[in-house]
């Protein structure tokens, strides 16, 4: 059985996290679930046991259960995803594919994608919530990227960042297969766009 102090430092932990995750303030945590501003500070930095009741009005603030919050499990968690559970999401009649390899829940979005786009075929990305980013790193091949009106060129080895609060364009270029990494980082939880919703490519 956990000591006191591991209990206390443990719901301080989660509480902390939970409420970073979450884009909170201590004032709006505070004021979200009736507790008061000095008690979520005693709590984070694990100067005292809160009740069952503050438990209670803290987790349905943090729409948590009880659970994640008295959790002792300090062990970082890891989530290995083998390479026959990946999910091909998006394919087309020239033989390109999207593959979806893993991500994470909301609200800070994170997906990591294996593209390959055969010569001459494109997908028509759609423009994502403000503040989304996606990473692109070119494995083998040429990648054209039209972002907005501007459009790239990236050879094998290539990386780029950019805002995907516009529509863009993924590309094929040259007389080889382009195969490509992609990350999308999306903080919080406002449009979130599943990858199941992942349209098909538009002819040119």
């Amino acid at each position: 059985m956990q000591s006191p102090d591991d209990v206390a430092a443990a719901i301080g932990r989660n509480v902390r996290a939970l409420r970073q995750q979450r884009r909170m303030t201590i004032d709006a945590l505070a004021a979200a679930s009736g507790v008061s501003r000095g008690t979520v500070i005693q709590i984070e930095t694990a100067r005292g046991n809160p009740s069952i009741s503050t438990l209670v009005h803290l987790a349905e603030a943090l729409r948590v259960g009880v659970t994640s919050l008295v959790d002792g499990d300090a062990a970082p968690r890891v989530v290995i995803r083998r390479a026959e559970q990946a999910v091909p999401l998006w394919s087309s009649a020239e033989g390109s594919t999207a593959v979806f390899r893993i991500g994470t829940d909301p609200p800070d979005v994170v997906e990591l994608w294996d593209w390959t786009l055969q010569p001459g075929d494109s997908f028509e990305g759609e423009a994502h919530a403000v503040g989304t980013r996606e990473v692109l790193s070119v494995l083998r091949g040429k990648l054209g990227l039209r972002v907005g009106a501007t459009t790239h060129e990236l050879a094998e080895g290539d990386t780029v960042l950019f805002e995907a609060h516009t529509p863009h364009r993924y590309s094929g270029v040259g007389a080889s297969p382009v195969r490509f990494t992609m990350v999308v980082l999306q903080p919080g939880d406002s449009g979130l766009v599943p990858p199941s919703a992942i349209a098909p490519a538009e002819p040119e």
